[in-house]
């Protein structure tokens, strides 16, 4: 056994004398948020306190509850300098993510700018981030805290607290009545909601719609909603607040409703009283039609306009907890045809 000289040399030795090799020092998390997302405590740490900023821009797009829920989990924003410094993070960071998973946990791997990983079975969420893109904000907001948020909000079905229904499509509310609207790519459910919303209908959302336990609907992004290059000139008043976006390599128009005028949007989460779900196709005639609709085309229509949900366990949970939901409501098929008087006017008899 080794002698010890002079007493007890260990009480001398200082956390400074040992090597930082993996940057927990470095990482240490001094800031700390607690905030709120669809009335879900949650908690948001942080070694940069610059960093929390992209937590404030993500939630404002996240509907306002006074609901009261189980904790939805934490996250760690870390900014630690990469190896090989990336450059400036790019505008277009969303094309350069590649996203991985298996069983409970999720990864994304954010050009040379980054790494996420969540854990759902825990509920923890890590982000590492290049100090190029910890100075954008509202890129980790768009890009990393959005991704983790969502993921978190559905794997609240896979718990013991009651689960969400998940629903991509746009949602808007006129005295009382939702209307949701379900389309494939590019068939006109954007360009259909902003003309509601500017016609007197309050648009939730235009992505993606979760309905809770006790039937309140909220949304994700709050107000926002995009426009195919060739629809721009169809909305000459929105042009002053259009802001240009890259999906799936085509470059969109983004409109924040909130900007144009607040009481085009519903911002808080609301529990309404009928609900129409509508499924949206084309065709050549000028006048917008409507038909019935059976449960498998519903049940399609949902399976085909996923976003997140990849396990059948968790689309078996999401449509029971979606049935919920509709079980009361109303589901019609609507043709679009080009005459907008025409769909505005079969819009309004549906929600009357």
């Amino acid at each position: 056994m080794t002698n010890i000289p002079d007493g007890d040399w260990l009480s001398h030795l200082n956390e400074s004398d040992l090597e930082d090799f993996w940057q927990r020092r470095a990482n240490a998390l001094c800031f700390r948020q607690e905030v709120r997302l669809f009335g879900h405590p949650l908690v948001v740490e942080s070694n940069v306190e610059v960093t929390l900023t992209a937590v404030s821009l993500a939630l404002a797009q996240y509907t306002q509850t006074e609901q009261t829920k189980p904790p939805l989990g934490a996250l760690q924003l870390i900014v630690q300098p990469m190896r090989q410094p990336p450059g400036p993070a790019p505008d277009d960071l969303m094309q350069h993510i590649t996203y991985s998973g298996s069983a409970d946990w999720l990864m994304m791997q954010l050009g040379g700018w980054g790494v996420a990983h969540l854990d759902l079975a825990r509920r923890r969420g890590t982000a590492v981030l290049s100090p190029q893109l910890a100075a954008r904000p509202d890129l980790v907001a768009q890009c990393v805290m959005h991704t983790l948020l969502l993921n978190l909000v559905i794997a609240q079905g896979q718990s013991s607290a009651p689960g969400y229904g998940m629903l991509h499509a746009s949602c808007l509310m006129r005295d009382g009545v939702a209307l949701l609207l379900l389309a494939p790519h590019n068939t006109g459910k954007s360009t259909t909601a902003l003309r509601l919303a500017l016609a007197g209908f309050r648009l939730l959302t235009d992505s993606m719609v979760f309905v809770d336990g006790d039937g309140f609907l909220h949304g994700y992004p709050v107000g926002l909603a995009k426009l195919r290059g060739d629809m721009v000139d169809q909305f000459p008043e929105l042009r002053p607040f259009l802001q240009t976006e890259i999906v799936r390599q085509e470059t969109k128009y983004r409109v924040d409703l909130r900007a144009v005028n607040p009481e085009f949007v519903q911002e808080t989460a609301v529990r309404p009283q009928k609900i129409i779900l509508c499924l949206l196709s084309r065709h050549e005639k000028e006048a917008t039609v409507v038909a019935e609709v059976g449960q498998a085309e519903v049940i399609q229509a949902i399976l085909h306009n996923s976003l997140y949900v990849d396990q059948p366990q968790v689309w078996r949970e999401n449509v029971s907890n979606l049935e919920k939901m509709l079980g009361g409501g109303t589901a019609v098929a609507l043709k679009l045809g080009s005459d907008q008087r025409s769909l505005l006017q079969l819009m309004f008899h549906l929600a009357s």
